[in-house]
């Protein structure tokens, strides 16, 4: 059987998981720049890979969702993804012009991914 892959590309970014919870203003803990990042997913990992580092994240203690700013009161239309790992401190913050094509394939692969809805 074939192995299904994904692939994207984009920026990432590493914030404090309490700042982004909470809905404070989030500060860049580590900061890799679009379009340097590709994502790369099956199954069980998923992949950011960059000229100067990797890290791999596993599909049982991730969950992806869209990330919505806020301006005001207003929610705007997503521009990241957000990916909470259990038992890390930090969220990564994967910039795509593609967020919902992202999650939809995500999901197909059986990982825990919100529908960006329309």
């Amino acid at each position: 059987m074939i192995s299904e892959t994904f692939d994207a590309r984009g920026g990432l970014t590493y914030v404090d998981r309490l700042d982004f919870t909470r809905g404070d203003t989030l500060k860049a803990a580590r900061r890799l720049a679009w379009p340097t990042v590709k994502l790369r997913a099956d199954e069980s990992t998923l992949t950011f890979s960059s000229r100067t580092s990797s890290d791999t994240l596993q599909q049982f203690s991730t969950v992806a969702l869209p990330h919505r700013p806020f301006h005001g009161r207003f929610p705007l239309p997503a521009t990241a993804v957000s990916f909470q790992v259990e038992g890390r401190d930090q969220v990564l913050l994967f910039w795509t012009p593609r967020v919902g094509a992202v999650l939809r394939e995500l999901g197909k692969l059986g990982w825990d991914a919100e529908d960006p809805g329309p």
